[in-house]
């Protein structure tokens, strides 16, 4: 989920925030702690078989569906783990591959028409651009593998179907809950014209268009697959255990919530803790709108075609120009000065 860019006042850089990978861990970290917290000791015991093919098939892509007997698994899932991150580190080992996002990232207070506004530059070479967008569709590819492996061991039958979600209209295209925000984020104001992009002159605005939807409809799958399918089932089944299935399903609709929003930044466009809390418990609640009654689809569609229109609009409607060899938000090359009115939304 995204948002809008939080300034200080005057111009101001953007503090260290963690690595794709970093970011990815701390969510797995977060993610085990509570089903470590919430799950009984025979459940705990019946999977540690699974358990063990799960930590195999996060170290090794393919291993542990291959050891479970789940042969077309460890090919499609594994392999495209094992795509996705050799690219990323291909990426990564470049010398022009920014991996600080105040190197990347730099907005400033400016005055326009006597009202306070906000200038927005990023910085991109193009192994930075493909680098980090590799690292999101390996990290959210591994969100949908912990889905798939817990509580059912990777026998789940229903994963592929909810790899398609956001294009399953049959099962979400009369419902109020997913147009009303699908709608409002293709028509909401985004400042877009107040956001340049420096790049690289062999880094088009069409490719990264054209890759960005792929990045983001991973990142809808990935993290509801997590946070929905994974920690709010769990914190449902595991509070069920000592409280009524009401309270059980609204204690583990805000705890889910929490989790989420903790393990947003608020880095670039990125939700800060607060906006990314609010849409789990959106997101959380059409997940789980009655007692006993879950459904991944709709959250899943809503999740990634936000994302997905957002970007694509940002990329769209920003100003494109040539980055200097060497420019970087903490050295730029050259000042320029942009109009900056409205606020920006960003999920």
């Amino acid at each position: 989920v995204r948002t809008s860019l939080a300034t200080r006042a005057g111009s101001t850089e953007l503090p260290p925030s963690p690595s794709p990978v970093r970011r990815f861990l701390r969510c797995l970290v977060m993610g085990l702690a509570i089903l470590v917290g919430t799950a009984g000791i025979t459940h705990a015991r019946s999977g540690l078989a699974c358990f063990g093919a799960a930590v195999g098939e996060y170290l090794l892509p393919g291993v542990g569906y291959a050891l479970l007997g789940e042969y077309d698994k460890a090919v499609i899932f594994g392999g495209l783990r094992w795509a996705t991150r050799s690219k990323y580190a291909s990426y990564a080992r470049s010398p022009n591959y920014l991996r600080d996002p105040r190197d990347i990232y730099k907005t400033e207070k400016i005055t326009v028409a006597g009202k306070e506004r906000q200038k927005v530059d990023i910085y991109l070479s193009r192994e930075t651009f493909y680098g980090k967008a590799y690292a999101s569709m390996y990290s959210n590819l591994t969100f949908v593998t912990i889905y798939d492996l817990y509580d059912g061991c990777g026998a789940k039958s229903d994963t592929y179907g909810l790899m398609l979600s956001p294009f399953r209209l049959d099962h979400f295209w009369a419902e109020a809950t997913f147009w009303a925000p699908t709608v409002y984020a293709g028509v909401v104001p985004l400042g877009s014209d107040n956001v340049t992009y420096h790049v690289d002159s062999d880094l088009s605005r069409q490719e990264m268009i054209n890759l960005s939807l792929v990045q983001y409809q991973l990142v809808g799958i990935g993290e509801e697959l997590l946070f929905r399918g994974v920690i709010q089932r769990s914190l449902y089944n595991g509070f069920s255990g000592f409280l009524s299935k009401n309270a059980a399903r609204w204690t583990s609709l805000v705890s889910a919530s929490a989790v989420f929003g903790a393990a947003h930044s608020g880095q670039g466009f990125s939700a800060n803790s607060g906006v990314a809390f609010a849409a789990g418990l959106y997101l959380g609640y059409v997940y789980n709108p009655e007692v006993d009654q879950f459904d991944l689809i709709e959250p899943i569609a809503i999740h990634a075609w936000w994302d997905t229109l957002l970007v694509n609009r940002r990329l769209r409607e920003s100003k494109f120009v040539e980055r200097k060899a060497g420019e970087t938000a903490r050295n730029p090359l050259a000042t320029r000065t942009y109009p900056l009115f409205g606020f920006t939304y960003h999920f």
